[in-house]
């Protein structure tokens, strides 16, 4: 049964995704996505890496903690109906994945202010508050329970006509 009406589903039937869901993959993966936005710039005079992280040691880590989010991700990107339906069993629980990647991202902030003995950085704060967002994102959003333990029906393969 379910909980919301018929205006929160998509074409398949199941609930669409909400907007706070794809900033939450925006925020968990945003090394990544600086790592494809600076290797599509191709600038000698823009660094962008070099902005964002102090060393190449800071770029993996935070490359590392990102991927655990991929598997949530990858698997919402299979989210139709021509998907097996085996990954429904898994996508209920994918709430979880995310929560651990923002928990040890922040934890990871933590460490960086520490280097710098919590003199106040701004980028780091920013990080932070987006973070903390997303961890009560995830805990506290119902809507978002019923997105994690919806998946699309097969389609109808009838071909008798």
């Amino acid at each position: 049964m379910k909980q919301y009406g018929p205006e929160y589903w998509d074409k398949y039937g199941v609930y669409r995704t909400p907007i706070g869901f794809n900033l939450t993959l925006v925020v968990l993966l945003r090394a990544y996505l600086l790592w494809i936005f600076s290797a599509v710039a191709r600038r000698p005079d823009l660094d962008l890496m070099s902005i964002f992280f102090k060393s190449k040691t800071h770029f993996f880590v935070a490359l590392g903690i990102g991927a655990i989010a991929l598997i949530p991700t990858i698997i919402f990107s299979l989210r139709r109906p021509s998907s097996s339906q085996r990954l429904a069993k898994y996508w209920r629980f994918m709430r979880w994945p995310l929560l651990l990647t923002a928990i040890a991202d922040l934890a990871w902030l933590t460490i960086q202010a520490s280097q710098s003995h919590y003199q106040f950085s701004m980028f780091i704060a920013v990080q932070m508050v987006m973070l903390l967002w997303v961890i009560l994102y995830l805990l506290k959003s119902n809507y978002l329970g019923y997105f994690f333990n919806d998946w699309p029906e097969p389609e109808n393969s009838d071909k008798s006509r």
